[in-house]
């Protein structure tokens, strides 16, 4: 079953109370995403694999009590230019139906000492899928902060990749770093949810949406069944050949800087 829901009963918790929140998990396969779900869910529910090879066959959602109703949905490495158009529709529009009426945060997720040219593409081809207010709602997350051996998280960023610096502050600047290692670290959760929280607050409260996530609603508030049920059903949505469109522009950006990356390196020869 893809709606996966469980109850976390870690104590003590840092996560501050506060309304209910719907964070989505984008990035690479690979890189640590759903190891980052499971730490802020503080038990395994998304398989999680450090091998290029995704674990993560389809849009999953899990809900975790912990002071306050958070809801975490992981994505397939959507990122991955090796995926299918027709796949990557395929989940996206389940991310939609999931995370409706909208998430209030997509996290992008990059490991410390891995930073590829999907990457560097990444804020740009989600907004060619979500809009350019999608960035408004976006937070990096990086994995592996134990490969940081004791440097500082600003300095790594000051020192990197000019690129990665873009990307960052095409997110606003927010970023946060997790050391995955220790799942049931509740100190970098209660961070990162800090860090949600005052993105939502500077968003004027709201979830991130538009026409496709509002449809969703639509659709599911129209039904009168339970989420649980709606999440598992198919609609016919009017948005399809907009997002096949969305999807196209998408990929086409990280395809295009993979392409620019090699044309640079030939000229380097």
């Amino acid at each position: 079953m893809d709606c996966l829901k469980c109850l976390c009963c870690c104590k003590p918790s840092p996560i501050p109370q506060g309304p209910r929140l719907r964070i989505v998990l984008i990035g690479k396969t690979g890189v640590g995403k759903s190891a980052v779900g499971n730490s802020i869910l503080c038990r395994k529910v998304f398989e999680s694999s450090p091998s290029a090879n995704s674990v993560t066959e389809h849009c999953k959602k899990a809900m975790v009590y912990d002071q306050r109703e958070i809801y975490v949905i992981d994505t397939p490495g959507i990122l991955d230019t090796s995926k299918s158009k027709d796949l990557i529709k395929r989940e996206i529009l389940r991310c939609i139906q999931v995370s409706a009426p909208g998430p209030h945060v997509f996290l992008l997720v990059i490991q410390i000492g891995r930073f590829t040219t999907e990457e560097q593409r990444s804020v740009q081809a989600l907004q060619e899928l979500f809009g350019e207010e999608a960035s408004k709602y976006m937070i990096v997350v990086f994995t592996h902060g134990d490969a940081l051996n004791g440097q500082k998280i600003e300095d790594y960023v000051k020192e990197g990749h000019a690129e990665l610096r873009r990307v960052i502050q095409s997110c606003g600047s927010r970023y946060v770093v997790f050391d995955n290692t220790n799942m049931k670290n509740r100190v970098q959760v209660g961070r990162l949810i800090e860090k949600v929280d005052e993105m939502v607050a500077a968003n004027g409260g709201e979830c991130f949406t538009q026409e496709m996530f509002k449809e969703a609603e639509e659709k599911i508030q129209q039904q009168r069944v339970e989420r649980a049920v709606a999440e598992l059903l198919e609609y016919q949505f009017s948005f399809l050949g907009i997002l096949d469109n969305r999807v196209a522009l998408f990929q086409q950006v990280l395809i295009e800087g993979i392409h620019e990356e090699f044309a640079l390196d030939n000229d380097a020869y």
